[in-house]
């Protein structure tokens, strides 16, 4: 498989490109918002590689004004930006077009599929209304209720302004002629809305959307089914379909621009942002993700906290570790890296394949990403930031085990449970402590010693959860044996995922002051 990374239109959105030498049809795969897009991203590349397969082209795209799109504050920018990417398709030659929606993208899709183009709503909504009522009561359980700073709501991974939530919440579904076909969940009803439309049952939608993105499981057959319905809805003759034209550099604000690159013997994906009045010795900033996601970060922190470090004149790299966003390839009995050996050799080749100085090097990691940021012993950065760092293991785990892990924890067997009660009920609470302690072999003081004793600063960023296990492990005693090379920045009011607006905003305002104060010649 093939896929054409780049830019296109004004404000430009970020799109992917996947073009057979012949195309039979054209699907635009519309994200779903927030934290959904974040979980769908693997399934939704999967989706398009097997339609690549059938001999249909593809687009999947950031809207601008989110991920790595150019900024953007229009409240359309959601149904205009998936308008945009149909427009693209059609440039190479392709005529016939069906717009793909997975949960909130659902609505998104219907609102942009012309009275000509195919329509397929996967696990939908009832209407804006009903997403935007929901994602608020989860926001406000997830969150609390301060979730209004500056005049933006935060949801759940996506910030919105009172326009564009009204935007969203008035989108409704319409009839429609043209080919649509609803596929949802055992007994769940396609939206009435739509009409009279084709209703198709499958599995695996729960899976995928109700849990976190470290439980979350690609729905191999839903998948399946929805390729072999635009398998026959698609024209059988192909046509000759021509590259489109799209922008290999995004100019953010004039000064700040990005560019996608791959990198290393994985040729990892990544976005590296630089700054126009960068200086030719400016520190590099290594950004990786937490858990199996890809680089945005939470409600997009990372390209903001990116965008923001060149500004001061910081070089930056966003980088999909193997198993994430668009590196590697994407097969639905996947397993992730998550604490695995794998993603530190990632790590290595990307720091090998940059070619900077340690002296001149900061990695910044949040949960996975702090542990795996806390690995770069051999490299030997001047700087490690760890924000919400929640495992301080010293060897690395086997791949998938950490998620098979959760997930017997989150959802036992009746086995497991029986044993868990029992366990939590005769075995002391001191001994329990120990006991999770020996799991995350060495705790914070045999986490953090090998980065001290070559010579790297090491911060770690924590809200409340986090500050109890760091406290627990021996967080303050690592402080005060190396006072004044390892520290500890608790946010009270911050939470573990970064959903919570005063995390996000303390994480960045700490990275920028910390790369500051540790190139201060240079930034």
């Amino acid at each position: 498989m093939s896929t054409l990374h780049g830019w296109s239109g004004s404000p430009a959105v970020r799109v992917a490109v996947q073009l057979p030498p012949a195309a039979r049809a054209g699907v635009v795969v519309v994200p779903p918002l927030g934290q959904e897009g974040v979980i769908a991203y693997r399934t939704l590349r999967l989706l398009a590689d097997r339609l690549e397969a059938r001999g249909v082209a593809s687009v999947r795209y950031d809207p601008s004004g989110r991920g790595d799109s150019a900024p953007d504050t229009d409240p359309h920018a959601q149904v205009r930006s998936a308008g945009h990417a149909a427009a693209l398709l059609r440039s190479t030659g392709v005529e016939r077009i069906a717009f793909v929606g997975l949960a909130s993208a659902a609505l998104i899709a219907a609102g942009a599929a012309g009275d000509g183009d195919a329509l397929v709503v996967w696990d939908p909504p009832a209407s804006g209304r009903a997403w935007l009522r929901g994602q608020r009561a989860l926001a406000t359980m997830t969150i609390g209720p301060d979730r209004v700073v500056d005049g933006y709501e935060t949801l759940v991974g996506i910030d919105v302004d009172a326009a564009e939530a009204d935007v969203l919440g008035a989108i409704a579904y319409t009839p429609r002629s043209a080919p649509t076909v609803s596929f949802v969940r055992e007994g769940a009803p396609a939206p009435r809305a739509l009409g009279p439309v084709e209703r198709i049952e499958v599995t695996g939608s729960a899976e995928l959307l109700d849990r976190t993105s470290m439980h979350a499981r690609i729905p191999d057959a839903a998948v399946d089914a929805v390729v072999s319905w635009l398998d026959t809805w698609a024209p059988v003759a192909p046509v000759p379909v021509r590259q489109p034209v799209l922008q290999e550099v995004l100019d953010v604000d004039g000064r700040v621009s990005e560019r996608t690159v791959r990198i290393g013997p994985e040729a990892l994906f990544g976005i590296e942002t630089v700054s126009s009045a960068q200086h030719h010795d400016a520190p590099t900033v290594l950004l990786h993700n937490g858990s199996a996601e890809h680089r945005v970060g939470a409600t997009d922190y990372q390209v903001a906290l990116a965008r923001d470090l060149a500004r001061d004149g910081a070089r930056v790299l966003r980088i999909d570790r193997r198993g994430t966003g668009e590196s590697s390839v994407v097969r639905a009995d996947e397993r992730d890296f998550m604490f695995a050996q794998e993603w530190i050799d990632d790590q290595s080749a990307v720091v090998d394949a940059l070619d900077v100085p340690p002296e001149r090097l900061a990695l910044v990691g949040m949960c996975a990403g702090a542990w795996l940021a806390g690995r770069a012993v051999e490299e030997a950065p001047r700087l490690v930031v760890e924000i919400s760092p929640n495992d301080y293991r010293r060897t690395p785990a086997a791949p998938g085990s950490y998620a098979d892990h959760v997930r017997a924890v989150d959802a036992p067997s009746p086995r497991r449970a029986w044993v868990r009660e029992r366990y939590n009920r005769y075995v002391p609470e001191r001994l329990r402590a120990r006991i999770a302690r020996r799991d995350r072999v060495g705790g914070v003081v045999g986490h953090v010693r090998p980065l001290v004793q070559h010579g790297t600063e090491v911060v770690l960023v924590v809200a409340p959860e986090d500050a109890e296990l760091f406290d627990r492990l021996g967080g303050r005693r690592a402080v005060k044996r190396w006072s004044g090379q390892v520290d500890v920045v608790r946010v009270p009011e911050g939470d573990h995922a970064l959903f919570s607006p005063a995390m996000r905003a303390a994480v960045r305002a700490e990275v920028r002051a910390r790369v500051a104060a540790t190139f201060p010649a240079h930034v």
